[in-house]
């Protein structure tokens, strides 16, 4: 479904992630660049994002700021907070604060739910 004529809010929504994931692995801008994301919900603060990232793309620091959670669907992911390198992978949440995950590498071809509150505007 487009991303234009698809509901980001409602009571409830239901997503066939396989379905989701298969989409935007078949998308342009994934084909062009091993990337790419599309906004499941946006209800006031919340935002559920769904990123597909081939294997070998680093994403690098994320400067948000607020904090946030990664959850692989498939695949792995590398980051890392001060000195320490650490993976999360399928089956792992990772809970970051505003600015902590940096040098993000997608070890194998990985589709992850990325979790946050946005800021007050």
């Amino acid at each position: 479904m487009s991303s234009i004529t698809r509901p980001l809010t409602g009571p409830d929504l239901v997503f066939r992630l396989a379905e989701q994931i298969a989409e935007l692995r078949a998308d342009e801008n994934y084909q062009r660049s091993g990337r790419a994301g599309r906004t499941l919900v946006k209800s006031g603060r919340l935002r559920l994002t769904l990123t597909c990232l081939a294997s070998g793309i680093e994403v690098g620091t994320h400067h948000a700021e607020m904090p946030m959670t990664l959850q692989p669907i498939e695949g792995r992911l590398r980051y890392r907070v001060g000195d320490e390198l650490s993976e999360i992978g399928a089956g792992e949440v990772l809970f970051f604060g505003p600015g902590h995950a940096q040098d993000i590498f997608a070890l194998d071809d990985t589709a992850l739910l990325l979790t946050f509150s946005r800021a007050d505007d």
